[in-house]
């Protein structure tokens, strides 16, 4: 198997993971666990996993990168958007089908395009700002409640989602001078966990608040947790095998993925036009990547012709 065919693989993989991840974090919904809870379990879960991965390599003694200091600002920032955005895809996850909530979380390369263009002043070409306009009709079409009967709450949650998460990715880039990998992923942990906790303490339903897991729900718990783990573990894996503007567009089948999870918990079959308009997302998600797309191929073929 090429590595162009390796990482193609391990991103489904990662792309199948997250979906279950997403599955499990609605069936522990579906059996009376708020949103909040359900991002602090996530989130502990995740503290356990790295802290873990920690020990392992400080025993191993391994070599460490040499850092910037500061960035702790920025880093505070990362962790609130990031945050935010995990409660708002959580709480989604929890009161509408399971795909949809993807396709909002999703959307984050349209408003990474935009912000980079308004704020970055980056150059994109006309194929870029026009993937961007499919894709906002796109979330018009699933946030169209004569289609899908969600409620305008779902739909800010939605933007929001999508929003918060492409400001914390464009953060996240500029925090790799400061700290490694595995630290930005602890401190998100612990963020998020935090922020959950404060979260279970508000009086809204479905929200805040705290119900104690049967014991079959925490199998439910470590599930969500080890499929994550995995999930972000594949992604890495993807990322370093094959090129980013070759994988990177694969991650859209989450979507699809979700889709059918969410239907075998019970999710109703998505209308004509809720699927056009995931459809018009994944299209411009694609878009979006094509040009780096296009210029890893041609690495590939003229490497081959060296």
């Amino acid at each position: 198997m090429s590595n162009v065919s390796a990482g193609i693989f391990f991103m489904l993989l990662s792309s199948l993971s997250f979906a279950t991840m997403n599955g499990f974090a609605k069936a522990l919904s579906q059996a009376g666990m708020p949103a909040m809870e359900n991002v602090f379990f996530r989130s502990f879960t995740m503290i356990i996993i790295v802290l873990a991965i920690y020990v392992v390599n400080f025993s191993a003694n391994k070599e460490k990168k040499k850092l910037k200091s500061g960035g702790w600002g920025k880093l505070c920032f990362r962790v609130l958007m990031g945050g935010l955005a995990m409660v708002a895809v959580f709480y989604n996850i929890a009161t509408i089908p399971l795909g949809t909530a993807t396709a909002f979380a999703q959307s984050v390369p349209l408003y990474t395009a935009v912000m980079g263009m308004l704020f970055l002043k980056e150059k994109n070409g006309i194929s870029v700002i026009i993937a961007t306009i499919i894709g906002f009709v796109g979330i018009l079409l699933i946030s169209n409640p004569d289609f899908n009967g969600i409620s305008f709450i779902n739909i800010a949650v939605g933007i929001f989602s999508g929003f918060s998460m492409a400001i914390a990715f464009i953060t996240l880039k500029t925090l790799k001078p400061y700290f490694d990998n595995q630290f930005l992923i602890l401190a998100f942990g612990v963020g998020t966990a935090l922020l959950g906790a404060i979260g279970m303490l508000l009086p809204l339903d479905g929200i805040g608040g705290f119900v104690m897991p049967q014991t079959w729900e925490y199998w439910l718990i470590i599930g969500m947790g080890a499929s994550g783990t995995v999930a972000q573990y594949f992604l890495n894996k993807a990322y370093i095998t094959a090129p980013v503007g070759i994988v990177a567009p694969i991650d859209y089948s989450r979507i699809v993925f979700s889709l059918f999870i969410g239907i075998f918990l019970g999710d109703e079959l998505p209308h004509l036009m809720n699927v056009l308009g995931i459809l018009l997302i994944i299209i411009s998600g694609i878009l979006i990547a094509m040009p780096s797309l296009l210029d890893d191929i041609r690495k590939i073929k003229n490497n081959r012709k060296l």
